[in-house]
């Protein structure tokens, strides 16, 4: 919108907005189908497993960029070492002020391997919830713009920060086949 990436536009949207009252922010993109009775469900898991950075699952047919976001089969949820920027985020409370504002990126790719070194900083559990799983099957990811261009800037951006690199982004840290 107006020329401005995702994260810009987020940035925008939450610009003199007060998240005290809020325990949670989810960033969901324009393209995802999510199933009935989501939030809920989506929530009380994160919230189960301590979670403060938290995404859902992919089907099958969904277009996922990481293999450690598809959905395991008879798992409610994993702990990982990475959780990506979309299609859909959830930010625990306690994240906001590391977290937010958003670097003014266009693309926001390296975005999440950076979050992932300052959750590991932090202590921070993080997960994929297969309990409730979504498709994103509209459009796969880098459709409406240059793969070129996001490579370049999230090298860009990673210039100097810490991140978490792929190989160790892939890891699953526990995967929770019940709720205790």
């Amino acid at each position: 919108y107006g020329g401005r990436g995702k994260f810009e536009n987020l940035n925008a949207l939450l610009a003199g907005r007060s998240l005290d009252r809020c325990d949670w922010l989810l960033v969901v993109d324009d393209d995802v189908a999510l199933p009935r009775g989501f939030l809920d469900q989506f929530l009380f898991v994160a919230d189960r497993f301590g979670f403060m950075l938290a995404q859902p699952a992919h089907r099958r047919r969904s277009h996922a960029a990481w293999r450690v976001t598809r959905r395991q089969p008879a798992v409610l949820a994993r702990e990982t070492r990475f959780v990506e920027i979309g299609p859909v985020t959830a930010f625990r409370r306690e994240t906001f002020g590391t977290l937010l504002p958003f670097p003014a990126l266009t693309m926001g790719w390296g975005l999440d391997v950076h979050w992932a070194a300052i959750a590991a900083e932090h202590g921070w559990p993080i997960g994929v919830i297969d309990a409730v799983p979504i498709a994103h099957v509209q459009r796969p990811p880098a459709a409406g713009y240059s793969r070129a261009d996001a490579l370049a800037e999230a090298e860009s951006f990673l210039a100097g920060r810490d991140y978490v690199p792929r190989a160790e982004a892939g890891q699953t840290v526990a995967a929770h086949r019940t709720w205790r």
